[in-house]
């Protein structure tokens, strides 16, 4: 009895907060903590951003209405603390934003939730993290912007990225630079137009179970060093085979290395680990189909799992 109270309350703060949500029509600054939520779709820019939001404490429903800057040189939404005060709990949920500089900008936040957010068609980056800590973007569209799809920058740590579809930008699918202890699992990252992924002086971040299939998969470099798979989990995986390890390794033509490199025991994995530079190696690369590329999952990750994958602490990094 006292579970369905539990639930039968949670629904009822929910739809009284709705109730109480301060409607978003047009350019807006969040200065205020509290429940907000997008009425109509909002064409143009305020003087920072489309909506700029320097609180803690917001949650903004987007209602599946769509943020367009016109072309303007201003992010989409921009969500700002400070070095000396990190703005903290902050949701954005449901919003497409389009024709901005950046799609969603993110500059010393923690606990920062993006979910269901399309960024497309941006003049630079979809979604750009830029000194963010404990933060989520998950089930997100990335795509066409003319930048890089998500990227996580300048000491931005313990993230996670995850079951996002990023793909068409002009230049990366995912970026990592100088950032640390950040978990990628689950996205699909194809068609981008420089990397799947970039990394720049990155260490301790997890990235598996994702489906890369792009003309060049990855950059990385000598001071780079992050794990790329976990220990075998049950699936399916991202690319639906029977078990979760790495990453499927792909290319448009369907001649990437999962394609390529044969699995003798059936079990899912490439014969052979995947070497992307120095000690950064995919143990077990996933298995494609052959002559045709799979169809990706769309699955979470790992969960739990990740946990028992010990995560070191890499040396401070300055700020910008």
């Amino acid at each position: 009895m006292i579970r369905p109270l539990l639930l039968l309350a949670l629904v009822l703060l929910t739809l009284f907060a709705c109730a109480h949500a301060i409607s978003i029509t047009g350019p807006f600054v969040v200065t205020e903590p509290g429940s907000y939520h997008l009425g109509a779709d909002i064409v143009g820019s305020g003087e920072n951003a489309v909506i700029e939001l320097i609180a803690s404490d917001v949650v903004i429903e987007g209602d599946g209405h769509t943020i367009s800057g016109g072309g303007t040189d201003k992010p989409g939404i921009w969500v700002r603390g400070s070095e000396d005060r990190l703005a903290d709990r902050v949701q954005i949920n449901n919003i497409t934003v389009q024709n901005c500089f950046y799609g969603i900008h993110a500059t010393d936040v923690s606990s920062l939730a993006l979910r269901q957010i399309t960024a497309r068609e941006n003049l630079d980056h979809g979604i750009y993290l830029f000194t963010v800590v404990h933060s989520e973007v998950s089930n997100c569209t990335v795509r066409d912007n003319q930048g890089s799809g998500i990227v996580i920058s300048d000491v931005s740590e313990d993230n996670r990225i995850e079951a996002n579809t990023v793909a068409g930008n002009d230049h990366n699918g995912l970026m990592l630079i100088v950032s640390n202890r950040n978990r990628m699992l689950g996205n699909t990252v194809q068609d981008n137009g420089a990397f799947g992924i970039d990394c720049f002086m990155t260490s301790h971040n997890i990235i598996a179970d994702n489906f890369f299939s792009n003309v060049n998969n990855t950059r990385v470099q000598d001071l780079d060093s992050n794990t790329w798979s976990l220990p075998v989990s049950a699936g399916p995986n991202i690319a639906g085979g029977p078990s979760r390890g790495g990453n499927y390794w792909g290319s448009s033509k369907g001649r990437g290395f999962s394609d390529l490199t044969p699995d003798a025991d059936g079990d899912g994995f490439c014969d052979s680990p995947y070497i992307l530079h120095g000690t950064n190696i995919d143990e077990l690369p996933l298995k494609g189909s052959g002559n045709s590329l799979p169809t990706p999952t769309g699955s979470p990750g790992f969960g739990w799992l990740v946990c028992l994958v010990a995560l070191g602490f890499a040396l401070d990094r300055g700020r910008r």
